[in-house]
């Protein structure tokens, strides 16, 4: 089996295993009768809201890494696309794993990822992380390949707003955010999450604005998404709100420190007022489970879970500081002193003399 990058000859092939693997996702799909909301409906929302796999169309522009896996006998049976989310240049985020459903294509899984990994190396990247449905068939193909797992993400979806609206305590807790309050955002995620997970998410303010919720915070007040914060008084909460478009319902970001269970569920009343009515989702992490409980109370569905699995190949290795050369140290000069020089006669000398 070759594995090689993909060329403009092999998007024809490319389109057709995607597309493929959309059916086969689709069919396994509607055996679970347990979805809260019509299976056609939840695939939709999962594709619209997170960059999981088989999200996007194959595109070679679109993305830093198109691998194509090619057969001798059955041409192209698999492929595998990444992208580096915008300035995270030495982490790559995949998007598409799509194999062919030949004995040929399950033994190429394993042999993409790997290839992937190994390309990624040769280009300076050595992080990569993928998100995958619950239970999904191709969870042990990454898991061999060294990756684990990050982190639990549930996506919850209200089809429409609660009739019964509950009344707002403080209906002056929140505010509009402005771009000062970046950094003190940043420090309430830092508050909020594992560390194990913001230090490899978000190492540096920099690089946490650029791959977090997508970029969302970075683009605070330059687009169309709506932030809110609290402060009590330092700042305890934030949640942005993007608004509804035609194909994705009104999509809800939100960070809360939850030691007052009281405030929190204020802020929850609070933010949620400022929902546009019709279809929203929001999708938060396992540590995270008081508000996911908070939501279920007002209304959200659990309905989507989704495994975020990460593998770092980059070695860490101590190095050992030089051992600096240490600078010569002048020698206290004394002072100069005339020395008396006692000159001999030889005896030769002397025995000429006397005689």
């Amino acid at each position: 089996m070759n594995i090689r990058p993909a060329s403009f000859r092999d998007l024809a092939r490319v389109e057709q295993l995607y597309r493929q693997a959309v059916e086969r996702d689709d069919g396994a799909g509607q055996m679970s009768p347990d979805s809260p909301v019509p299976q056609a409906t939840l695939l939709r929302l999962w594709h619209g809201l997170t960059k999981s796999l088989s999200s996007l169309m194959p595109f070679p522009d679109s993305s830093d890494a198109l691998l194509v896996a090619e057969e001798a006998s059955e041409g192209v049976v698999g492929f595998i696309q990444a992208q580096a989310p915008p300035g995270r240049t030495k982490a790559w985020q995949i998007l598409n794993l799509c194999t062919s459903s030949t004995a040929a294509g399950h033994f190429a899984s394993e042999r993409l990822i790997e290839a992937l990994c190994n390309f990624g190396l040769e280009h300076g990247v050595h992080r990569f992380h993928v998100r995958l449905p619950l239970d999904h068939p191709l969870i042990p193909a990454f898991l061999q390949q060294h990756f684990t797992q990050f982190a639990t993400e549930q996506i919850l979806y209200r089809d429409e707003a609660a009739e019964t609206v509950r009344a707002i305590s403080h209906p002056t807790l929140i505010r509009p955010a402005r771009r000062e309050d970046i950094p003190a955002i940043h420090l309430l995620y830092l508050r909020t999450t594992p560390s194990q997970v913001a230090d490899f998410e978000g190492p540096s303010l920099n690089t946490w604005l650029a791959g977090y919720a997508q970029g969302v915070v970075a683009r605070l007040g330059r687009d169309d998404v709506r932030h809110y914060v609290v402060e009590h008084p330092g700042l305890i909460a934030w949640a942005a709100i993007r608004p509804p478009s035609a194909m994705r319902p009104a999509q809800l970001t939100l960070m809360c420190e939850g030691h007052d269970a009281d405030l929190r569920d204020a802020i929850i009343d609070a933010v949620l007022a400022e929902l546009p009515p019709g279809p929203a989702a929001c999708v938060l992490r396992h540590y995270d489970s008081e508000l996911i409980r908070a939501l279920q109370q007002r209304g959200f569905a659990v309905y989507g879970t989704q495994l975020l699995l990460a593998c770092d190949l980059g070695v860490k290795m101590r190095i050992r500081q030089s051992v600096r050369r240490k600078k010569p140290l002048l020698i206290h000069a004394g002072i100069a002193q005339s020395v008396p020089v006692i000159v001999q006669r030889s005896e030769r000398r002397e025995r000429s003399s006397r005689k």
